[in-house]
């Protein structure tokens, strides 16, 4: 990336963030949502919580960026769904605790040392008073963790230590290091980061292996864990998901007892899963990952929509990229020099009777990670375009922020004034 390029996307990004910044300025206050401050009022556990939380989550979000657990109750029961995965060794990171509920919980339940990431100084008092008290257990720090991937992508320009200052001493050059990471998430940004460090960054991520205990809205979850992808649809990013990680549900909790509350999900995002309440997810990263770290990305782009649909036929596909090559797959047989280090093993899904006519779709997410291996392991491959083109489209991690921005909150509280909240009339 030469220096002209960096410093024009440079600008292209500061001038994302002031046109951001201007539409926002210009949006009238909007009210607090009248069914939120009711649930508050009318609920004795929450005496007085009210005057103490920012008015920014008594509003009513589409789709908020940070989620603020304000029940002690819940509080208890993710904690004791949680600590038994925790091991003795494990460094332990919690996001967004706001006031601290869980924080306490976690703390009275395992010995481990906690480091919590709190977006906002408006909590700032009482995650203090928690480090007082547990001097030497608690390190707090105000950053975005689960906003990581703007710091990567801005690391990405200028090759700065963005995210080494962000993980202090969590940074780690130990792929293999376990992290504990629990908190609340509405959306699917940090997610997408994992993937793309996974992919792009396998060889030195700086965090190590995620084991993430995410409370999420279910529709998210179905999303990423979508079994349809295995024949009657294509997805990019639930195939690389579940290829890359396991996944389970630990428990339910209610919804209403983390702020800021949502409008209810459009159509698009409607779930058969109760509505009422968020989902106490166990996210790990698998051991052994489908391909060799080097092929990694050629997996990203073999997955991309633009590579095939679930209507795509086969061998006409491969055959744009190695002519002559459906004859393997029709026979079942493999060239001679076959590389062996990345062809399928007996732990890969065998694939049905190919034909001509037989489309990706007629294929579960196995057995298309079966196509993948053999199609890169043929000795055409080296010689295919397939790479150079792969090379020439890797992604910029660049996401615009009028598009990434205009549906959600800020990242941080104070930046809430001015966002997507509307009035609950």
């Amino acid at each position: 990336m030469n220096i002209l390029y960096k410093k024009n996307l440079v600008k292209r990004f500061l001038k994302l963030q002031r046109r951001h910044s201007s539409l926002n300025s210009q949006k009238k206050e909007p009210k607090l949502a009248t069914d939120v401050i009711n649930y508050l009022e009318n609920t004795p556990e929450y005496n007085g919580i009210k005057g103490i939380l920012p008015k920014t989550l008594l509003r009513k979000y589409k789709s908020p960026e940070n989620m603020y657990l304000i029940n002690r109750k819940t509080a208890e029961k993710i904690s004791n769904n949680v600590k038994n995965y925790i091991m003795p060794e494990d460094p332990v990171i919690e996001v967004n605790p706001g006031m601290g509920f869980l924080s306490e919980m976690l703390l009275k339940s395992i010995n481990n040392k906690l480091y919590i990431y709190e977006t906002s100084n408006h909590f700032s008092t009482h995650l203090y008073e928690l480090r007082d008290q547990y001097p030497d257990r608690v390190t707090h720090k105000v950053a975005d963790f689960f906003g990581m991937w703007k710091l990567a992508f801005q690391d990405k320009i200028d090759n700065g230590n963005r995210i080494k200052d962000l993980l202090g001493e969590l940074c780690t050059d130990d792929n293999n290091r376990t992290v504990k990471i629990i908190g609340a998430m509405p959306g699917l940004n940090f997610i997408k980061h994992l993937v793309n460090n996974i992919v792009f960054h396998n060889t030195n991520n700086q965090l190590g292996k995620p084991d993430l205990f995410i409370i999420m809205p279910g529709y998210n979850y179905e999303f990423l864990t979508d079994h349809q992808i295995q024949t009657g649809k294509h997805k990019s990013m639930p195939s690389l998901f579940q290829l890359f990680f396991d996944y389970k549900i630990l428990t339910s909790v209610p919804k209403v007892h983390f702020l800021p509350w949502t409008y209810p999900p459009n159509n698009k995002k409607l779930s058969v899963m109760d509505e009422c309440n968020l989902y106490l997810v166990n996210i790990t990263q698998k051991d052994k990952l489908p391909c060799p770290p080097e092929y990694l990305p050629l997996l990203w782009y073999f997955f991309k929509p633009h590579m095939f649909s679930m209507s795509t036929k086969v061998i006409p596909m491969l055959e744009q990229w190695i002519p002559g090559c459906g004859v393997w797959l029709i026979s079942g047989q493999d060239p001679p020099d076959t590389n062996k280090n990345i062809s399928p093993g007996e732990e890969d899904a065998e694939l049905p009777h190919m034909t001509i006519f037989t489309e990706f779709r007629d294929l579960t997410l196995r057995q298309k990670l079966t196509v993948f291996k053999r199609f890169v392991s043929w000795p055409e491959f080296e010689q295919s375009p397939f790479k150079v083109t792969m090379e020439n489209n890797l992604p910029k991690f660049i996401i615009p922020l009028e598009d990434d921005d205009k549906d959600s909150i800020g990242s941080h509280i104070e930046d809430m004034e001015h966002s997507d909240s509307d009035v609950d009339t």
